[in-house]
Protein backbone atom coordinates (compact mmCIF):
# COMPACT_ATOMS: atom_id res chain seq x y z
CA UNK A 1 0.00 0.00 0.00
CA UNK A 2 1.51 3.45 -1.15
CA UNK A 3 2.21 5.81 2.04
CA UNK A 4 0.28 8.78 2.24
CA UNK A 5 2.44 9.92 5.46
CA UNK A 6 5.76 9.47 6.86
CA UNK A 7 7.54 10.67 9.81
CA UNK A 8 11.09 12.14 8.86
CA UNK A 9 13.82 11.76 11.69
CA UNK A 10 16.99 13.57 11.93
CA UNK A 11 19.77 13.07 14.92
CA UNK A 12 17.91 10.61 16.57
CA UNK A 13 14.78 12.79 16.86
CA UNK A 14 11.51 12.61 15.35
CA UNK A 15 12.08 16.26 13.55
CA UNK A 16 8.56 16.21 10.97
CA UNK A 17 6.06 14.28 9.43
CA UNK A 18 4.98 14.39 5.80
CA UNK A 19 1.64 13.79 4.53
CA UNK A 20 0.44 13.75 0.77
CA UNK A 21 -2.50 14.86 -1.07
CA UNK A 22 -3.63 15.89 -4.47
CA UNK A 23 -4.52 18.96 -6.18
CA UNK A 24 -7.22 19.99 -8.14
CA UNK A 25 -5.71 18.77 -11.00
CA UNK A 26 -4.64 15.59 -9.09
CA UNK A 27 -0.66 16.54 -8.72
CA UNK A 28 0.69 15.20 -5.91
CA UNK A 29 1.65 17.13 -3.45
CA UNK A 30 3.32 17.15 0.30
CA UNK A 31 2.84 19.02 3.63
CA UNK A 32 5.17 19.08 6.70
CA UNK A 33 4.18 19.41 10.08
CA UNK A 34 6.63 20.01 12.66
CA UNK A 35 7.22 17.86 15.63
CA UNK A 36 6.75 19.68 18.74
CA UNK A 37 9.76 18.19 20.09
CA UNK A 38 12.35 19.06 17.72
CA UNK A 39 11.04 23.06 18.19
CA UNK A 40 12.24 22.65 21.41
CA UNK A 41 15.46 21.05 20.62
CA UNK A 42 16.56 23.01 18.29
CA UNK A 43 14.13 26.33 18.47
CA UNK A 44 12.40 28.41 16.22
CA UNK A 45 13.89 29.63 12.91
CA UNK A 46 16.38 26.52 12.91
CA UNK A 47 17.55 25.42 9.63
CA UNK A 48 18.62 22.10 10.58
CA UNK A 49 16.33 20.44 8.06
CA UNK A 50 17.06 22.76 5.12
CA UNK A 51 17.78 26.50 4.47
CA UNK A 52 14.56 26.90 2.71
CA UNK A 53 12.32 25.02 5.67
CA UNK A 54 13.16 26.59 8.98
CA UNK A 55 11.29 25.34 12.06
CA UNK A 56 8.25 27.15 12.98
CA UNK A 57 5.85 25.08 14.55
CA UNK A 58 2.88 27.38 14.12
CA UNK A 59 3.41 28.18 10.84
CA UNK A 60 4.35 25.53 8.42
CA UNK A 61 6.12 26.01 5.32
CA UNK A 62 3.97 25.81 2.24
CA UNK A 63 3.27 22.46 0.06
CA UNK A 64 5.01 24.46 -3.07
CA UNK A 65 8.46 24.39 -0.90
CA UNK A 66 7.72 21.24 1.04
CA UNK A 67 7.29 19.40 -2.56
CA UNK A 68 10.26 20.99 -4.10
CA UNK A 69 12.22 20.27 -1.08
CA UNK A 70 11.31 16.50 -0.71
CA UNK A 71 11.42 15.85 -4.50
CA UNK A 72 15.40 17.29 -4.37
CA UNK A 73 16.44 14.03 -2.70
CA UNK A 74 15.05 11.67 -5.57
CA UNK A 75 16.62 10.26 -7.81
CA UNK A 76 15.86 11.75 -11.68
CA UNK A 77 14.99 10.73 -14.81
CA UNK A 78 13.97 7.10 -15.89
CA UNK A 79 15.86 5.91 -12.21
CA UNK A 80 13.26 7.80 -10.63
CA UNK A 81 10.44 6.82 -12.97
CA UNK A 82 11.81 3.15 -12.42
CA UNK A 83 12.06 2.89 -8.66
CA UNK A 84 8.66 4.33 -8.54
CA UNK A 85 7.18 1.42 -10.63
CA UNK A 86 8.93 -1.43 -8.90
CA UNK A 87 7.33 0.19 -5.76
CA UNK A 88 3.98 0.12 -7.12
CA UNK A 89 3.67 4.03 -6.56
CA UNK A 90 3.13 7.50 -8.72
CA UNK A 91 6.81 9.12 -9.83
CA UNK A 92 5.97 12.46 -8.81
CA UNK A 93 4.40 11.18 -5.30
CA UNK A 94 7.19 11.72 -3.11
CA UNK A 95 5.69 11.02 0.44
CA UNK A 96 4.77 7.55 -1.45
CA UNK A 97 8.67 7.19 -2.96
CA UNK A 98 10.26 7.59 0.18
CA UNK A 99 7.55 5.42 2.13
CA UNK A 100 9.41 2.95 0.04
CA UNK A 101 12.65 3.72 -0.32
CA UNK A 102 13.53 6.28 3.13
CA UNK A 103 15.61 3.88 5.22
CA UNK A 104 18.77 5.39 3.58
CA UNK A 105 18.74 8.46 1.74
CA UNK A 106 21.66 11.26 0.99
CA UNK A 107 22.44 12.53 3.79
CA UNK A 108 21.21 12.14 7.81
CA UNK A 109 17.33 12.19 7.23
CA UNK A 110 15.50 8.63 7.37
CA UNK A 111 11.61 7.99 6.51
CA UNK A 112 9.79 5.70 8.62
CA UNK A 113 5.73 4.76 8.45
CA UNK A 114 3.94 7.49 10.66
CA UNK A 115 3.86 6.96 14.37
CA UNK A 116 7.18 4.28 13.56
CA UNK A 117 11.03 4.74 14.73
CA UNK A 118 13.69 4.35 12.61
CA UNK A 119 15.03 0.49 13.15
CA UNK A 120 18.04 -0.37 14.45
CA UNK A 121 20.71 -1.35 11.08
CA UNK A 122 20.26 -4.80 10.87
CA UNK A 123 22.94 -6.94 10.12
CA UNK A 124 20.95 -8.74 7.66
CA UNK A 125 23.49 -8.17 4.98
CA UNK A 126 24.48 -9.86 2.08
CA UNK A 127 28.26 -10.68 1.12
CA UNK A 128 29.38 -9.74 -1.95
CA UNK A 129 32.55 -11.04 -4.07
CA UNK A 130 33.01 -9.25 -7.79
CA UNK A 131 29.94 -11.18 -9.64
CA UNK A 132 27.59 -10.23 -6.81
CA UNK A 133 28.81 -6.51 -7.21
CA UNK A 134 28.57 -6.85 -10.99
CA UNK A 135 25.35 -7.96 -11.20
CA UNK A 136 23.87 -5.23 -8.97
CA UNK A 137 25.61 -2.46 -11.15
CA UNK A 138 24.39 -3.96 -13.99
CA UNK A 139 20.75 -4.32 -12.36
CA UNK A 140 21.07 -0.49 -12.42
CA UNK A 141 21.89 0.37 -15.76
CA UNK A 142 18.93 -1.66 -16.56
CA UNK A 143 16.61 0.35 -14.21
CA UNK A 144 18.20 3.65 -15.63
CA UNK A 145 17.29 2.62 -19.04
CA UNK A 146 13.92 1.04 -18.41
CA UNK A 147 14.94 -1.99 -19.33
CA UNK A 148 14.70 -4.19 -15.71
CA UNK A 149 13.72 -4.43 -12.04
CA UNK A 150 15.68 -4.76 -9.06
CA UNK A 151 14.64 -6.27 -6.04
CA UNK A 152 17.89 -6.16 -4.34
CA UNK A 153 18.48 -1.85 -4.72
CA UNK A 154 16.95 -0.48 -1.79
CA UNK A 155 18.25 3.00 -1.10
CA UNK A 156 18.04 6.24 -2.47
CA UNK A 157 20.66 7.89 -4.23
CA UNK A 158 20.07 11.42 -6.11
CA UNK A 159 21.16 12.43 -10.09
CA UNK A 160 21.11 11.03 -13.23
CA UNK A 161 23.45 8.53 -13.51
CA UNK A 162 23.10 4.76 -13.05
CA UNK A 163 24.67 4.24 -9.20
CA UNK A 164 24.38 2.19 -6.09
CA UNK A 165 25.36 2.13 -2.33
CA UNK A 166 27.16 -0.41 -0.61
CA UNK A 167 29.14 -1.09 2.51
CA UNK A 168 32.76 -1.64 2.73
CA UNK A 169 34.42 -3.21 5.36
CA UNK A 170 37.79 -4.08 5.29
CA UNK A 171 38.18 -5.91 2.08
CA UNK A 172 34.92 -6.65 1.77
CA UNK A 173 31.59 -5.64 0.01
CA UNK A 174 28.14 -6.08 1.70
CA UNK A 175 24.72 -5.20 -0.14
CA UNK A 176 23.18 -2.99 3.23
CA UNK A 177 19.78 -3.86 4.84
CA UNK A 178 17.20 -0.93 3.71
CA UNK A 179 17.53 0.81 6.98
CA UNK A 180 21.34 0.58 7.11
CA UNK A 181 23.42 3.27 5.85
CA UNK A 182 26.08 2.74 2.91
CA UNK A 183 29.73 4.01 3.02
CA UNK A 184 29.88 4.31 -0.50
CA UNK A 185 28.81 4.84 -4.04
CA UNK A 186 29.61 2.96 -7.33
CA UNK A 187 28.77 5.26 -10.15
CA UNK A 188 29.06 2.62 -13.68
CA UNK A 189 31.13 4.39 -16.07
CA UNK A 190 29.64 5.02 -19.76
CA UNK A 191 30.59 2.58 -22.76
CA UNK A 192 33.79 1.42 -23.34
CA UNK A 193 32.98 3.74 -27.37
CA UNK A 194 31.30 6.30 -25.89
CA UNK A 195 32.95 9.60 -26.45
CA UNK A 196 32.76 10.31 -22.27
CA UNK A 197 33.93 6.53 -21.58
CA UNK A 198 36.98 8.55 -19.69
CA UNK A 199 34.45 10.39 -17.28
CA UNK A 200 34.65 8.14 -14.33
CA UNK A 201 38.55 8.39 -14.63
CA UNK A 202 38.76 12.03 -14.60
CA UNK A 203 36.55 11.93 -11.71
CA UNK A 204 38.45 10.20 -9.75
CA UNK A 205 41.56 12.35 -10.68
CA UNK A 206 39.23 15.62 -10.13
CA UNK A 207 39.11 14.24 -6.85
CA UNK A 208 42.13 13.39 -6.23
CA UNK A 209 43.69 17.27 -7.05
CA UNK A 210 40.33 18.54 -4.83
CA UNK A 211 41.98 16.51 -1.96
CA UNK A 212 44.92 17.92 -2.44
CA UNK A 213 43.74 21.60 -2.69
CA UNK A 214 41.55 20.55 0.66
CA UNK A 215 38.23 20.71 -1.01
CA UNK A 216 37.21 17.07 -0.22
CA UNK A 217 37.37 14.49 2.02
CA UNK A 218 36.47 12.27 -0.56
CA UNK A 219 38.74 9.08 -1.53
CA UNK A 220 37.77 7.98 -4.92
CA UNK A 221 39.38 5.33 -7.23
CA UNK A 222 37.93 3.30 -10.83
CA UNK A 223 37.46 -0.53 -10.24
CA UNK A 224 36.33 -3.29 -12.56
CA UNK A 225 33.90 -6.10 -11.02
CA UNK A 226 33.94 -8.89 -13.04
CA UNK A 227 33.99 -6.54 -16.24
CA UNK A 228 31.84 -4.02 -14.66
CA UNK A 229 34.15 -0.54 -14.71
CA UNK A 230 32.95 2.46 -12.20
CA UNK A 231 34.09 4.98 -9.96
CA UNK A 232 33.91 4.13 -5.89
CA UNK A 233 33.84 6.68 -3.62
CA UNK A 234 33.85 7.48 -0.57
CA UNK A 235 30.45 8.87 1.16
CA UNK A 236 31.43 12.09 3.42
CA UNK A 237 27.79 12.46 5.16
CA UNK A 238 28.40 8.83 6.83
CA UNK A 239 31.33 8.62 9.66
CA UNK A 240 32.63 5.63 11.63
CA UNK A 241 31.00 6.02 15.37
CA UNK A 242 31.53 2.92 17.41
CA UNK A 243 28.26 4.28 19.52
CA UNK A 244 26.16 5.07 16.43
CA UNK A 245 23.89 2.11 15.15
CA UNK A 246 25.45 -0.05 12.47
CA UNK A 247 28.90 1.69 13.46
CA UNK A 248 27.85 4.61 11.34
CA UNK A 249 27.27 8.47 12.28
CA UNK A 250 24.93 10.05 9.32
CA UNK A 251 25.04 13.59 8.94
CA UNK A 252 23.04 15.87 7.14
CA UNK A 253 23.08 17.65 3.99
CA UNK A 254 21.32 19.39 1.82
CA UNK A 255 21.89 20.42 -1.79
CA UNK A 256 21.94 24.30 -3.19
CA UNK A 257 18.67 24.00 -6.01
CA UNK A 258 17.05 22.37 -2.23
CA UNK A 259 18.32 25.46 -0.21
CA UNK A 260 17.08 27.73 -2.92
CA UNK A 261 13.59 25.79 -3.17
CA UNK A 262 14.06 25.11 -7.40
CA UNK A 263 12.20 22.18 -8.07
CA UNK A 264 14.16 19.77 -10.31
CA UNK A 265 11.82 17.80 -11.64
CA UNK A 266 13.00 19.48 -15.02
CA UNK A 267 16.51 18.47 -14.53
CA UNK A 268 17.61 21.69 -16.38
CA UNK A 269 16.65 23.62 -13.48
CA UNK A 270 19.63 23.19 -11.56
CA UNK A 271 21.66 24.79 -14.23
CA UNK A 272 21.97 28.74 -14.31
CA UNK A 273 22.43 29.63 -18.07
CA UNK A 274 21.10 32.78 -17.88
CA UNK A 275 18.42 32.28 -15.22
CA UNK A 276 17.60 34.62 -11.64
CA UNK A 277 18.13 31.00 -10.07
CA UNK A 278 20.09 29.50 -9.25
CA UNK A 279 23.47 31.79 -8.94
CA UNK A 280 26.95 31.53 -6.65
CA UNK A 281 25.74 34.67 -5.33
CA UNK A 282 22.82 33.43 -3.85
CA UNK A 283 24.63 29.97 -2.85
CA UNK A 284 27.29 32.35 -1.36
CA UNK A 285 24.30 34.09 0.58
CA UNK A 286 22.52 30.66 1.98
CA UNK A 287 26.05 29.76 3.15
CA UNK A 288 25.94 33.80 5.56
CA UNK A 289 22.88 33.01 6.20
CA UNK A 290 23.51 30.56 8.09
CA UNK A 291 26.40 31.73 9.53
CA UNK A 292 29.07 30.07 7.43
CA UNK A 293 32.08 31.26 5.15
CA UNK A 294 31.71 31.57 1.18
CA UNK A 295 35.57 31.60 0.41
CA UNK A 296 35.40 27.78 0.54
CA UNK A 297 32.47 28.17 -2.65
CA UNK A 298 34.45 30.57 -4.04
CA UNK A 299 37.54 28.23 -3.95
CA UNK A 300 35.22 25.41 -5.42
CA UNK A 301 34.29 27.62 -8.31
CA UNK A 302 38.14 27.98 -8.88
CA UNK A 303 38.86 24.56 -9.04
CA UNK A 304 35.81 23.67 -11.39
CA UNK A 305 36.57 26.44 -14.05
CA UNK A 306 40.15 24.85 -14.08
CA UNK A 307 39.54 21.22 -14.59
CA UNK A 308 37.15 22.28 -16.94
CA UNK A 309 33.78 20.58 -15.36
CA UNK A 310 30.22 21.95 -17.07
CA UNK A 311 28.30 20.38 -14.85
CA UNK A 312 28.61 22.58 -11.58
CA UNK A 313 25.38 22.63 -11.08
CA UNK A 314 23.24 23.39 -7.86
CA UNK A 315 22.31 20.12 -7.23
CA UNK A 316 26.73 19.17 -7.28
CA UNK A 317 27.11 22.27 -4.30
CA UNK A 318 25.80 20.92 -0.96
CA UNK A 319 25.86 22.20 2.40
CA UNK A 320 26.42 19.82 5.60
CA UNK A 321 24.22 20.91 8.31
CA UNK A 322 25.49 19.64 11.46
CA UNK A 323 23.76 18.19 14.16
CA UNK A 324 24.94 21.44 16.26
CA UNK A 325 23.40 23.32 14.24
CA UNK A 326 26.24 24.93 12.06
CA UNK A 327 26.94 24.50 9.08
CA UNK A 328 29.99 24.73 5.92
CA UNK A 329 30.05 24.13 2.63
CA UNK A 330 29.93 20.21 2.13
CA UNK A 331 33.62 18.49 0.55
CA UNK A 332 33.63 18.62 -3.14
CA UNK A 333 32.27 15.56 -5.34
CA UNK A 334 30.88 14.90 -9.10
CA UNK A 335 33.97 17.29 -10.05
CA UNK A 336 35.29 16.31 -13.22
CA UNK A 337 37.11 16.92 -15.84
CA UNK A 338 35.24 17.99 -19.39
CA UNK A 339 36.94 20.72 -22.26
CA UNK A 340 39.25 18.21 -23.55
CA UNK A 341 36.20 16.82 -25.26
CA UNK A 342 35.80 18.40 -28.53
CA UNK A 343 32.12 17.74 -28.45
CA UNK A 344 31.68 19.42 -24.69
CA UNK A 345 29.57 22.36 -23.75
CA UNK A 346 31.98 25.32 -23.30
CA UNK A 347 29.05 26.97 -20.96
CA UNK A 348 29.02 27.36 -17.54
CA UNK A 349 26.34 25.56 -14.94
CA UNK A 350 26.70 28.65 -13.16
CA UNK A 351 27.53 32.32 -14.29
CA UNK A 352 30.61 34.13 -13.11
CA UNK A 353 30.14 38.19 -12.29
CA UNK A 354 27.60 37.53 -15.69
CA UNK A 355 29.93 35.41 -17.70
CA UNK A 356 28.92 32.02 -18.97
CA UNK A 357 31.60 31.20 -21.69
CA UNK A 358 34.16 29.09 -19.99
CA UNK A 359 36.74 30.16 -22.39
CA UNK A 360 35.65 33.78 -21.37
CA UNK A 361 35.90 33.62 -18.01
CA UNK A 362 38.89 35.13 -16.35
CA UNK A 363 40.54 35.10 -12.95
CA UNK A 364 39.31 38.72 -12.56
CA UNK A 365 35.38 37.29 -13.39
CA UNK A 366 36.13 35.02 -10.37
CA UNK A 367 37.61 37.72 -8.41
CA UNK A 368 34.45 40.03 -9.30
CA UNK A 369 31.96 37.64 -8.46
CA UNK A 370 33.73 36.93 -4.53
CA UNK A 371 34.09 40.37 -4.47
CA UNK A 372 29.80 40.40 -5.50
CA UNK A 373 28.86 38.46 -2.20
CA UNK A 374 30.34 40.99 -0.49
CA UNK A 375 33.75 39.77 0.19
CA UNK A 376 36.61 42.21 0.51
CA UNK A 377 38.51 42.34 -3.05
CA UNK A 378 41.83 41.22 -1.39
CA UNK A 379 40.54 38.52 -0.10
CA UNK A 380 38.77 37.70 -3.07
CA UNK A 381 42.11 37.65 -5.15
CA UNK A 382 43.91 35.93 -2.03
CA UNK A 383 41.01 33.15 -2.40
CA UNK A 384 41.41 32.96 -5.97
CA UNK A 385 45.12 33.36 -6.37
CA UNK A 386 45.68 30.96 -3.47
CA UNK A 387 43.66 28.21 -5.37
CA UNK A 388 45.25 28.20 -8.75
CA UNK A 389 48.67 28.00 -6.86
CA UNK A 390 48.06 24.98 -5.26
CA UNK A 391 46.04 23.36 -8.01
CA UNK A 392 49.34 24.43 -10.14
CA UNK A 393 51.28 22.41 -7.63
CA UNK A 394 49.20 19.49 -7.19
CA UNK A 395 48.97 18.92 -10.83
CA UNK A 396 52.96 18.65 -10.58
CA UNK A 397 52.52 16.34 -7.36
CA UNK A 398 50.03 13.82 -8.45
CA UNK A 399 50.72 10.65 -9.35
CA UNK A 400 49.21 10.10 -13.43
CA UNK A 401 50.39 6.46 -13.31
CA UNK A 402 47.59 5.98 -10.15
CA UNK A 403 44.94 7.67 -13.21
CA UNK A 404 45.53 5.73 -16.18
CA UNK A 405 42.52 6.59 -17.96
CA UNK A 406 43.20 10.13 -18.12
CA UNK A 407 44.19 10.76 -21.37
CA UNK A 408 47.13 13.36 -21.82
CA UNK A 409 44.82 15.91 -23.47
CA UNK A 410 42.36 15.94 -20.20
CA UNK A 411 45.80 17.00 -17.76
CA UNK A 412 47.47 19.32 -20.37
CA UNK A 413 44.07 21.22 -21.11
CA UNK A 414 43.86 21.57 -17.19
CA UNK A 415 47.09 22.90 -16.70
CA UNK A 416 46.76 25.72 -19.88
CA UNK A 417 43.21 26.34 -17.79
CA UNK A 418 44.96 26.36 -14.91
CA UNK A 419 47.74 28.58 -16.41
CA UNK A 420 45.68 30.78 -17.63
CA UNK A 421 43.56 32.05 -15.08
CA UNK A 422 46.66 32.80 -12.60
CA UNK A 423 47.83 35.04 -15.43
CA UNK A 424 44.91 37.07 -14.98
CA UNK A 425 44.83 37.18 -11.69
CA UNK A 426 45.69 41.31 -9.94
Amino acid sequence: MTATEIDAWLYGSRIARFSARRTGQGTPRADLEWDADAVARWGYGARILSHLLPIDEDAPPSAARATAWLDGLMPEGRVRENMAMEAGVDPEDAVGFFGSYGGDTVGALQFVAEGAGPLPSSRDQVRLDDTGVAELLRETVARAGGHGRSQHLTSSLPGMEPKIGLVRDGEHWWRASPEQPTTHILKVARAAGSPTADLVDTEAAALDLARRLGLTTIDAHVEKFDGVRCIVVSRYDRVPDADAPGGLRRIHQEDAAQALGINTRDPERKFQHGRALPSLARIAQVLRDDGARPDPLLALTVLNLALGNTDAHAKNISMLRRQDGTVVLAPAYDVSMHLHHSHASRVFAMDVAGERDMDAITGEHLVAEGASWGLPRRRAVRVVARTLDDLRAALGEIDRYAHPGVPAEAWSTVVERTDALRRSVD
